[in-house]
């Protein structure tokens, strides 16, 4: 011990001392121990050789060591400097849409690619500007090893979108259709479909990049494509009509002169459906708010051109549009049942037998997938329970990172991994609701009938279960279990990251001939009548054997993204920026689960009363081609001041048909009002026929129908009522009633089997009184502008800019109660969205009934009482219609209004308003004057009756709505 300690002293460069005795708490190795007295001095000389050298190495080590840490410390400061400027440069290059929320997740991520020795190239970003490969599979698997992790994790999902914008220039899948060839046929009988993957011609429709966000932000560099999902609201991603400016290629949708069939491969870049006729017209795909089902919105292309003289090659080939409203029966088949259908399995497409057709995209298929057949049922015995009623097959799936890093050979780490498949149900049965209605035909009629009247079969909605998926491999198709965890995924809105699903669909249509028979197939209650083709039989058109192709042989929607919910929508807002982003979506996960939890519990709504509008920002009226009505902003902000302040509505809903290729919104009105009062959707899908209701070829909205009825499906599920109405139509409250909200809480409490309340409608008149001369453009009707103030010297009337249009159109050409005899064509509808499952602009045409009372039959445009009423124009509250009358309709109107003593002429084609002294209810009003002081109430025969209260209260009211939004605006 005394060596040891001597030999320490000389390194240290002191002198030795003497030992210190030995002590209990010394450590072990410096301990005396005993030894024998003959190898104690050999082993002292050893150990101090020993240390001696230990210390000379560790005195020459010092100064290299302190070198190196130096020099580690400089690095680290580097590093971290570099990895801060790297940080902003991507925060500020990219927006909220391609990079991670979160500093700390680039800067863990980065680190730990430094620390792990990845390649730098992995970490670069991509020639456009967005994030590129960060991290390997492997490198990431320690942050999430489940697919459903994956599918919500925000760092894995940049990595996926960087990917996919480095081979496409987008985030997401790209929408896409599979068009596959005619239904084989021996005369009546279907054959089998027998066609191969490379049979089927693939579409892309790729979204335009300039979508419109408001009047001076648009986004214009394909470095800032948005997600699939970035739009709140409805699926505009759906191509269903060729753009406007291919009208002088096409045709205008108006007075349309040649049919698309032969033209069909043409137009199926920008719509599929008439080049595959068995492919739906989709408008909107809605997931539900628990998660469990997507509901499609599908409008009948058919309806669209019914002229049989001019359109018969479009009618004939448009028909399997009617057979995807057919139910039809279907059965998954097992294994040992495969063996009974060894002769029809061995003529089919498999995988085992042919090349697969992988999708034209950087990822490659889920080979682990092992999916079912499906068999065509000869009965509702023969077909799975959820396969009843069905008529189109939901495949979803969803894009991982594929095991390990990159192939050799160049093949991409990402794989569409299959998340289950389910069966299509309705929330109805089209067939059976067209049987029940009270004189119908057949759901598709013959040429020879002419044009069908039957609108209840304009559009449709079908809801794909969401399957079950566990990572166990469990995926069952039944979505109707206790702890589905992708539909809680889709419920929460975490699958939805920078505005990019993670979350895909197919819709495969199960291909049949359309049935004849008005009878259906396996309708309560139907039977044939003398003289008609007998009840459908399944055996006779596809016999017991008929196996279905798989799906990748079969024509196809895919890679339909399914996007946040609706109630996520109204939680999540609009985060302005990257940071917020993350944190909003942990807040909408927690948020929705609650509101989610609350609904299903005891069936809570967030609104009481919301209204769903469809408007563009310039139109054409029915049957116009030149002339363009752009009244719609100025419309629209005082529909929205009026329902919203004063009428007593929670929320209205602006379906935004304007041209989205004119860089055109309604976006600058519906700004003016807070998000949760006002939300704009776009929806750019056109209107397929504008023609008049009684041309040849009368005219079918279908972006009008398809629109009301998103809406309805949206957001009807979390409101008491729902009122459709259109930006020129205002409910006015009567009698005792404050306002239209007021109203309706008592229809609630005291009618409470009231579920539809009707609006009779008439047309107003502007009121000449708050009119001024004609000052646009000269047209063919108003050549001449005046220049003066004199109304009467004017060969054309317009509304005075500074008045309002309730104010203007307050005059109605009837007294109230509107006539019964034909104000109900035109009615508008306050509705309860559980009840009304199909609403036809005008009309209730499929409600609850048809499930409650089945074997009832259906009215035509009305449902029975009590469920609908009209409402009572004296006590309760009326529709002012303030249709425009444009300049041209008021041309000559000195001669066209009768003046006083020509009382024997009938006075119909006076287009303005000349008010009489008596009120819409028999009051006595005094009579304005017009411009220059010119009455002219006592120089012309009255046209209209104004409503006193109207004038009294509602006109000021409003006026003060809007003018607090002008001071609004001038303080922002």
């Amino acid at each position: 011990a005394r060596s040891v300690t001597m030999g320490n002293d000389k390194r240290r460069g002191m002198s030795p001392t003497p030992p210190a005795p030995p002590s209990l708490s010394s450590s072990n190795h410096l301990r005396v121990r005993p030894k024998a007295p003959h190898s104690k001095r050999k082993i002292t000389k050893n150990n101090s050789s020993k240390q001696y050298l230990k210390g000379e190495c560790y005195s020459a080590l010092l100064p290299a060591l302190l070198i190196a840490g130096i020099w580690c410390l400089g690095c680290y400061v580097y590093l971290w400097i570099q990895l801060f400027e790297s940080l902003h440069a991507d925060i500020d290059d990219h927006g909220d849409h391609i990079v991670f929320n979160k500093k700390n997740d680039i800067l863990a991520i980065r680190l730990e690619q430094f620390l792990t020795g990845s390649d730098a190239s992995e970490s670069d970003t991509t020639e456009n500007g967005s994030l590129g490969q960060i991290a390997t599979p492997n490198q990431i698997r320690h942050f999430n090893d489940s697919i459903l992790d994956q599918m919500t994790d925000p760092n894995i999902a940049n990595i996926i979108q960087s990917t996919l914008i480095t081979q496409t220039g987008y985030p997401n899948l790209i929408l896409g259709a599979y068009l596959e060839p005619p239904l084989p046929m021996d005369e009546d009988r279907m054959k089998l479909r027998t066609h191969t993957p490379k049979d089927l011609t693939h579409v892309s429709y790729p979204y335009q990049h300039n979508i419109q966000k408001n009047n001076n932000d648009t986004i214009q560099s394909q470095k800032k494509m948005p997600g699939a999902c970035s739009q709140k609201g409805a699926q505009w991603i759906f191509p269903t009509f060729h753009p406007r400016s291919l009208d002088g290629q096409f045709e205008s949708n108006v007075f349309k002169k040649h049919p698309d069939f032969d033209r069909r491969w043409e137009l199926s870049k920008y719509c599929p459906v008439d080049a595959d006729p068995f492919l739906p017209w989709i408008h909107d795909a809605v997931p539900s708010n628990d998660g469990t089902h997507v509901e499609f919105i599908i409008s009948n292309k058919r309806r669209c051109n019914t002229d049989p003289k001019t359109f018969r090659s479009d009618l004939v080939n448009l028909e399997p549009q009617v057979a995807l409203m057919q139910p039809i029966p279907v059965k998954r088949s097992t294994k040992e049942e495969e063996k009974n259908y060894d002769d029809a399995l061995e003529q089919l497409w498999s995988p085992n037998n042919s090349n697969n057709q992988n999708e034209p995209l950087p990822i490659s298929e889920d080979n682990t997938y092992n999916p079912q057949r499906y068999i065509l049922g000869t009965s509702l015995e023969d077909a799975d329970p959820d396969g009843q009623y069905t008529r189109f097959i939901c495949r979803f799936h969803t894009v991982t990172l594929k095991e390990g890093s990159r192939g050799t050979n160049g093949e991409s780490n990402l794989q569409k991994t299959v998340l289950g498949e389910t069966l299509s149900n309705y929330p109805y049965n089209p067939e059976h609701a067209n049987y029940r209605k009270r004189g119908s035909k057949p759901m598709l009629t013959s040429l020879e009938q002419g044009h069908d009247e039957q609108i209840w079969n304009s559009i449709y909605t079908i809801r794909c279960p969401v399957p079950t998926f566990s990572d166990d491999g469990n995926n069952g198709g039944n979505s109707n279990v206790t702890n589905n965890h992708l539909a809680s995924i889709i419920a929460s809105g975490r699958s939805v990251v920078h505005g990019s699903p993670s979350i895909y669909m197919d819709l495969v249509p199960i291909r049949t001939p359309t049935r004849l028979q008005r009878e259906g197939f396996a309708l309560p209650g139907a039977t044939s009548n003398p003289g008609e083709p007998p009840t459908f039989d399944p055996k006779l058109t596809w016999g017991d054997a008929h196996v279905l192709p798989r799906i990748e042989a079969s024509g196809r929607w895919t890679n339909i993204p399914i996007c946040r919910t609706p109630k996520v929508e109204e939680v999540v807002g609009k985060p302005t920026t990257v940071d917020s982003a993350e944190a909003a979506r942990t807040e909408v996960a927690k948020e929705a689960t609650a509101v989610t939890s609350s609904l299903n519990e005891n069936g809570n709504k967030t609104n009481f009363l919301i209204s769903c509008v469809w408007a563009s920002q310039s139109f054409s009226t029915r049957g116009q081609t030149t002339d363009t009505d752009t009244s719609t902003s100025d419309r629209l902000r005082e529909f929205l001041a009026y329902h919203t302040k004063i009428a007593g509505f929670d929320h209205v809903y602006v379906y935004d048909n304007s041209d989205p290729s004119a860089r055109s919104s309604l976006a600058a009105v519906t700004d003016l009002f807070p998000p949760h009062a006002v939300t704009r959707i776009p929806w750019p899908h056109r209107v397929c026929n504008n023609n008049r209701p009684m041309h040849a070829n009368p005219g079918l909205r279908s972006s009008q129908i398809a629109a009301q009825n998103s809406c309805r499906v949206r957001y009807g599920p979390d409101t008491t009522w729902l009122a459709s109405l259109d930006v020129d139509e205002y409910l006015i409250p009567t009698g005792k009633q404050n306002n239209i909200r007021e109203w309706l809480e008592q229809v609630s409490i005291n009618e409470k089997s009231t579920k539809i309340l009707s609006f009779f409608q008439t047309r107003a008149l502007p009121n000449v009184d708050f009119m001024v001369p004609y000052a646009g453009s000269p047209t063919s009707s108003c050549r001449f502008v005046t220049k003066n103030d004199d109304i009467r010297d004017s060969m054309c009337l317009m509304k005075d800019p500074k008045k309002t249009y309730m104010e203007t159109y307050n005059c109605e050409p009837t007294t109230h109660p509107k006539p019964e005899s034909w104000a109900w064509r035109a009615k508008k509808q306050i509705y309860r969205p559980e009840f009304v499952l199909n609403h036809f602009v005008h009309y209730p045409v499929v409600t609850r009934q048809i499930l409650d009372k089945p074997l009832a039959t259906s009215l035509r445009f009305y449902e029975r009482a009590p469920f609908e009423r009209r409402v009572d124009e004296l006590t309760e509250g009326f529709l002012l219609h303030s249709k425009t009358t444009g300049a041209d309709m008021t041309s000559k109107w000195q001669e066209h209004c009768l003046q006083k003593g020509m009382s024997n002429k009938k006075n119909s084609n006076c287009k303005v308003g000349i008010p009489s002294p008596a009120t819409i209810i028999g009051e006595e009003m005094n009579s304005l004057s017009g411009l220059n002081g010119a009455d002219l109430s006592h120089a012309f025969e009255s046209t209209c009756y104004r409503h006193g209260r109207v004038t009294r209260e509602w006109v000021p009211k409003l006026e003060g709505a809007l003018h607090s939004l002008s001071r609004h605006v001038e303080g922002e």
